[in-house]
């Protein structure tokens, strides 16, 4: 592999929303700032501070827009306001209305990870951060990391924050160059009881949840909740035959919260994820315009490995999560209080594809010998065997290794299944504090995170290509198996002080990171390399005009290690010692007005992103997809990135029954250097320039009914700014109906109330491209899920 250094990278980005803050300081005297819907910190996590500290935003049935007093960008998103999710959908989709976020799937429910895309405001899910409760993810890329959705169950979600930008100084999080997407659970209930919800929808979709809610215990000082869902859909594509792939989901969420005494709380959480996902395809746009509605994966398997390479059964994505925390809170006295908060997170996995040959053992020469490499050793590509057995290599003037002609009389095809592993063990704690001390309210701590990654790719034998994809469950080669170490050590200081109407945060923080890496087949360690920040400032600022409005500005910037898979390319022999972390700086400036019933903010935002890192996969003679490629590849530093725009965000109670949510970005990314194949001033793929979501939600008595769309402008789908992506707008919409049966003449004595709830995603069946390919084959795209209907009956016992 080589890595091609090109010089600095900026983005710069801006943001919109209204204020966040690490920790809400005292509202002037005077102040009428609504309560705010969650008790939140800023980065998802309870916030222990007296009631009288809490600064909260309206109850509107709609997006909701924080309160706190200091300048950073910051955008809330209430479980009450989620109208327009459907059941089946992850949490991951819940932030999509907010400013300056776009998630695109190509699945139905968000049900394949691999063609799922986030990016906000420029940047992408590989340089945001995302929290948990609180808990890192630790990665959002599909080759070993998590999104939110493994981690916790929509039902069971809270409240979604959106720090664009920047985020709370203590969040834990080495990707949060663009900002942090915040998942919040809800706490269990005081009284107990059950919850059953069962979902049926297009595409053979069917879903179960069940949470069980202890009640209070421990003489009122202990509360529960452990629910357990499963899910299964089709693939959409290929619906209707029965080998068209499908999507199955078992999931477990645990929460316990105990009072141990006035000054002590302890709050546990655990969740655990199997997933099981049938992979959708990248499309050329030329492909698109064909036939929208296919992906050429194919649902036959024809004995043809050249044809079978696409089979859809083969492409699938296994991932098991399992996440625990247990957080501990203790008031010092009325002015001081601290928090520990340790967890674990351990991850297993593979991704599958079906390569068209096998690989065999080579001589000296490099000629084939036929038996299997050695794992790690060097392979040549057989494509037939002859019919005494022996594997033949692509023959001298042989133009198509897939001709049966090239080959002896009575010679068969042969081909492989290959799987890509991943083991991850993640464990560390976050220990911070906050004190008042004479007018100043300082918040301090640190984060300590070790992650033990192994990373291997295994070959297996289909035992008889004309007739199945059956494989031989022992590998017959190990390519590569890699044992990749990052060790985290963050410290960080704020100070948050009020002068008059204006209220002040100046923090600093720094990072401590070293990633090393282990060849675990050859014994031999390829890395051992620290990769540290300088100090990073963040400086926000609020001047509270009138109790109901406020100018804010906030700078920060944030930092990112390179990921382990680039220290990963030293096992190939590439010189990474040049290598440098990412960096973006992020100012803000923004306007917020804000009563009970109406909330206001326009922001401008404007970044710098430097070092940004791109990796490029060799490309392939015969296959689109380069099957053996192991840590070899290139890794180049696409230079600076430049980011600018505006964002704004309405959300008014217009009257008690009726509620109007809009937000609108504008946004100018662009690369600022010429080199491999990027004029400087060329659009950064994949980003849109314009964007408008907007939500009506009405609701009288027990009747709900809601109308959402967002428009996503157009997006340049090559770095070359040769080719667009077409702007699309997609229309969802929910009608429900609640039957209260706790009291009065329905009343029933186990049945406490009955939901029903009908909803239409892409109402207007939009064809469009979702999802931008990967970096190694521009041009190519996911397409959007079509119209899909969903009902849920839900029952509370």
């Amino acid at each position: 592999m080589k890595f091609i250094h090109r010089g600095h990278v900026g983005v710069l980005l801006l943001a919109v929303a209204t204020p966040g803050l690490a920790w809400p300081v005292e509202t002037p005297q005077g102040s009428n700032t609504p309560a705010t819907a969650s008790d939140d910190t800023g980065n998802g996590q309870p916030n222990p501070t007296p009631a009288k500290d809490k600064k909260t935003t309206s109850d509107l049935d709609s997006v909701q827009v924080t309160g706190k007093a200091v300048g950073f960008t910051n955008t809330v998103i209430p479980k009450d306001e989620l109208k327009f999710e459907p059941p089946l959908s992850s949490v991951t989709d819940a932030v999509n209305m907010a400013p300056g976020v776009n998630i695109t799937q190509g699945g139905v429910f968000d049900s394949d990870d691999y063609s799922t895309g986030i990016t906000l405001r420029g940047f992408t899910q590989d340089q945001l951060g995302f929290t948990i409760d609180g808990l890192p993810n630790g990665s959002a890329g599909y080759a070993g990391g998590s999104k939110p959705n493994r981690f916790l169950d929509s039902e069971n979600l809270a409240s979604a924050t959106v720090s664009q930008g920047t985020a709370d100084i203590g969040s834990p999080s080495l990707q949060a160059l663009g900002g942090t997407l915040s998942y919040q659970s809800n706490d269990p209930k005081s009284e107990a009881g059950v919850r059953v919800d069962q979902s049926i929808g297009q595409w053979d979709a069917k879903r179960t949840f069940i949470r069980l809610d202890t009640g209070s215990f421990f003489n009122n000082t202990t509360t529960a909740y452990i629910s357990y869902s499963t899910t299964h859909n089709d693939r959409w594509i290929g619906f209707g035959h029965p080998d068209n792939g499908h999507t199955s989901r078992d999931h477990v969420d645990l929460k316990l919260i105990s009072n141990v005494t006035d000054k002590l709380t302890i709050t546990s959480r655990f969740s655990w994820d199997n997933a099981y996902e049938n992979n959708y395809n990248d499309v050329t746009k030329a492909q698109f315009q064909q036939d929208p509605n296919y992906d050429f994966l194919t649902t036959k398997w024809t004995g043809d490995p050249n044809t079978d390479q696409q089979y859809v059964n083969a492409w699938n994505t296994k991932r098991k999560n399992a996440l625990a925390g247990v957080k501990f809170d203790y008031q010092v006295s009325d002015d001081a209080d601290i928090s520990f908060y340790p967890y674990y997170h351990f991850q297993e996995g593979y991704g599958g594809w079906m390569p068209p040959y096998q690989l065999y053992a080579t001589d000296k020469g490099g000629n084939l010998v036929n038996n299997y490499p050695a794992a790690g050793a060097g392979f040549v590509q057989a494509y037939y065997r002859s019919p005494n057995g022996v594997a033949l290599a692509q023959p001298n003037g042989c133009a198509n290794p897939f001709d049966a002609s090239c080959y002896p009389a009575g010679s068969s095809p042969i081909n492989s299944f290959r799987g890509s592993t991943y083991k991850n063990n993640r464990y560390g704690f976050m220990l911070d504090g906050h004190w008042d001390i004479a007018g100043n309210h300082l918040y301090a701590g640190t984060w300590f995170e070790d992650q033990d990654r192994n990373a291997g790719r295994n070959w297996y034998e289909v035992l008889d290509t004309a007739t199945s994809w059956k494989y031989d469950r022992d590998a017959y080669y190990l390519q590569f198996l890699d044992k990749l170490k990052t060790d985290t050590r963050k410290l960080f200081l704020q100070d948050n002080v009020t002068f008059g109407p204006v209220d002040v945060s100046l923090g600093v923080s720094k990072y401590l990171v070293n990633i090393s890496g282990q060849d675990l087949i050859a014994g031999n360690r390829f890395a051992d390399k620290d990769f540290n920040s300088d100090i990073l400032p963040s400086v926000g600022a609020v001047w509270h005009l009138t109790p109901e409005s406020q100018i804010y500005a906030s700078y920060t910037k944030n930092f990112s290690p390179p990921s382990d898979s680039v220290v990963q390319a030293a096992d190939s022999g590439t010189d990474i010692s040049q290598v440098k972390p990412e960096t973006s700086s992020n100012i803000d400036l923004g306007y917020r007005y804000q009563t009970r019933d109406f909330q206001a903010s326009v922001a401008l935002y404007h970044v710098r992103f430097a070092n940004q890192i791109n990796e490029i996969t060799p490309t392939s003679q015969y296959t689109h997809i380069n099957y053996t490629v192991g840590t070899e590849g290139t890794y180049i530093n696409v230079g600076g990135i430049e980011s600018k725009g505006i964002e704004g965000l309405v959300d008014w109670t217009v009257i008690p029954t009726l509620d109007l949510y809009a937000s609108a970005t504008l946004n100018d990314s662009t690369y600022l250097q010429n080199l491999d194949g990027i004029t400087k001033g060329n659009k950064v793929t994949g980003q849109p320039g314009r964007m408008l979501a907007v939500g009506i939600n009405w609701h009288k008595d027990d009747f709900r009914a809601g109308l959402s769309a967002k428009y996503v402008g157009d997006r340049y789908g090559t770095r070359d700014n040769t080719e667009k992506m077409n702007p699309y707008t997609v229309f969802d919409a929910n009608v429900g109906y609640h039957v209260d049966l706790a009291g009065g003449k329905a009343a029933t004595p186990w049945i406490k109330s009955l939901d029903f709830t009908l909803s239409v995603t892409n109402l207007a069946n939009r064809r469009y491209l979702a999802t931008l390919g990967d970096d190694s084959t521009p041009g190519y795209y996911y397409i959007g899920a079509p119209r899909t209907f969903v009902l849920t009956a839900s029952a509370q016992f």
